[in-house]
């Protein structure tokens, strides 16, 4: 049996990290503009300024998305094997 503090951390840092990593992708393929005097939703959603870094545009997204992604896989992984093995 799986107990709370087994799965929880997992789950929360992989779906928080996935989610803030795919907003920040669709912000970043919409063309929306971060920064610090603009709206929540558009800090939310939006990437650095255009002359900032390129590979800090897509860097930071991809980032989070990947941490998020692992931590689920991680999560999926525990569940799999747990059922396995009764």
């Amino acid at each position: 049996m799986l107990g709370f503090s087994d799965w929880f951390p997992m789950a929360a840092v992989g779906l928080m990290f996935t989610l803030f990593g795919s907003i920040k992708l669709w912000g970043l393929s919409r063309g929306i503009v971060g920064g610090a005097d603009k709206p929540v939703f558009q800090r939310i959603c939006g990437t650095p300024p255009t002359w900032e870094s390129r590979s800090l545009r897509l860097g930071f997204p991809l980032l989070f998305l990947g941490v998020g992604l692992i931590n689920l896989g991680r999560l999926g992984w525990l569940v799999f094997t747990n059922l396995r093995s009764g």
